[in-house]
């Protein structure tokens, strides 16, 4: 009786009663009622969490189906380059038909490198004086001072330090000795210069380095037409590309269909998921032989006993459910219903209107409950031959409102596979809101199982304080009676006294 305790109780006056024991199995009896109102709430709460995994699956089914509800999820473009070594494709976007592209010059950046220098990266150059790097902005130079302390790796850090200003970043190539100082940008933008008025630099890294260098663009022609560009990454005619080097390339694409094929089957894959998850919720009967544990009778079992238990208590709390059984019947009765509302088809007797014509089937076995099978080879002839009747099939609008059960019903067969089952989906997932809420599984809202666990905690308190009373009572009383035997055993000693004097 979580919350609600009793007042602090001396028993054993006489020595006589085990008042606590004796208490302890009169409130045993008293607890019934408690016990079986918690048990029901556990069960209300385990119906929740379930109701809740299936509201999952439902939602995944109308993520699948809404990769199918629209004409461009059907194929991609996959846009092609004639020749990687000059132009590689990055990345695809709209048709672009053919470009034909000629590379005449790769954009580079600036780019100042020194002579070879003879020291170790970490050995003191033991000189004093300072030079300047400036890059694109004369106003953002920086100037780099050196002391006899100063050493390669420290210069280095120095420049680099500086570098989100300057827009110059420098690297030094132990090898070979050789320091490079580079623009981080592209471009005839671009710019590095040294400015080395006490000869600081040239006695470090050379006297015969050049102090300034200047960027260049890309420059390539499309279809004929000359372009400049800061960057070697380029987007032709909807396309990313990539320049690799001087030459010649052309930009093709091709149409991928075959995303159309696996959106359909991983709309049967999961369509047949959420079956066999539904049908067995509510196909699965109750144990009425395993009842959800109280706390008293957890603490005399292990965890994995008390876990196999409870597999077995929560087994069957869908068992024939309405709700599931509903949202089944709605989704196989959007399946088999033809698709209505087609003008000017191109062949008005063989337009495609059930998707047993593109080869998705309902399995014959009985035991099955409906599931889905597919015939890819008939899918996939469909899908290369009849491209477009195949999208309708699935991607079909109405016009129709849903205002009347006659225009809903119309509006259904109306619209494609794909939309008829998301909007099926999306009603059933309304019921599941007002049937479980949307919070946690113990949130009291006013969601059907909200209220009723709402309920059973208004019981549950109530109870409780009632069985505190009773327990308040049967120590009175037992207190009361173990004063009474107290006293007679002091009378019965005084007697015995007397007469035995």
């Amino acid at each position: 009786m979580a919350g609600i305790s009793g007042p602090t109780r001396l028993t054993g006056f006489s020595g006589q009663l085990d008042t606590d024991s004796l208490v302890k199995k009169l409130m045993d009896t008293e607890r019934v009622p408690l016990n079986t109102l918690q048990k029901k709430k556990q069960l209300t709460l385990w119906q929740r969490e379930d109701y809740r995994s299936m509201n999952t699956s439902l939602l995944t089914l109308r993520k699948a189906m809404n990769e199918l509800r629209f004409e461009n999820k059907f194929e991609t473009v996959k846009s092609t380059s004639s020749n990687t070594a000059v132009l590689d494709v990055v990345s695809s976007g709209a048709n672009p038909g053919v470009s034909s592209v000629k590379i005449t010059q790769l954009a580079n950046s600036a780019s100042v490198i020194s002579e070879k220098v003879n020291k170790l990266p970490t050995e003191k150059l033991n000189i004093n004086g300072s030079f300047t790097i400036e890059g694109a902005d004369p106003a953002k130079s920086v100037e780099i001072t050196i002391t006899a302390d100063s050493t390669i790796d420290s210069v280095l850090k120095d420049i680099n330090g500086a570098s989100a200003k300057t827009g110059v970043k420098a690297n030094f190539d132990r090898a070979s000795g050789v320091l490079y100082l580079n623009s981080i940008t592209t471009g005839a933008g671009s710019k590095v210069k040294v400015t080395d008025a006490n000869g600081t630099f040239a006695n470090i890294f050379g006297a015969n380095t050049t102090l300034t260098s200047e960027g260049k663009d890309a420059a390539y022609s499309v279809n004929g037409t000359n372009i400049t560009a800061t960057s070697n990454s380029v987007n032709i005619n909807g396309v990313q590309v990539t320049l690799r080097s001087l030459g010649e390339a052309s930009i093709g694409a091709v149409v991928d269909r075959s995303a159309a094929v696996d959106k359909i089957k991983d709309f049967v894959k999961q369509y047949n998921e959420l079956v066999d998850k539904f049908s067995e919720a509510t196909t699965a009967k109750k144990n009425r032989g395993y009842q959800p544990l109280t706390t008293e009778e957890k603490e005399n079992m292990t965890e994995s006993q008390i876990t196999l238990w409870e597999k077995k208590a929560r087994q069957g709390d869908l068992y024939n459910d309405s709700l599931l059984k509903d949202t089944l019947f709605t989704m196989r009765s959007a399946l088999n219903m033809p698709l209505e509302g087609i003008t000017n088809p191109p062949d008005p007797k063989s337009q495609l209107r059930m998707l047993s014509q593109i080869g998705v089937n309902v399995m014959n076995d009985f035991r099955e409950n409906g599931k889905l099978e597919i015939d890819e080879k008939k899918l996939e002839e469909a899908i290369n031959t009849r491209f477009d009747e195949v999208k309708l099939l699935f991607t079909k609008s109405s016009d129709t409102p849903s205002d009347t059960p006659e225009n809903m019903k119309k509006r259904k067969s109306e619209l494609g596979f794909a939309d008829r089952l998301y909007e099926t989906i999306s009603a059933q997932l309304t019921k599941f809101t007002k049937k479980i809420g949307s919070g946690s599984i113990e949130a009291l809202d006013e969601s059907v199982l909200g209220k009723q666990l709402k309920d059973y905690n208004t019981r549950e308190t109530d109870l409780e304080r009632k069985l505190v009373d009773i327990e308040n009572r049967y120590y009175k009383k037992f207190t009361a009676m173990e004063k009474a035997l107290q006293k007679l055993n002091s009378q019965g000693s005084w007697i015995s006294s007397q007469l035995g004097g």
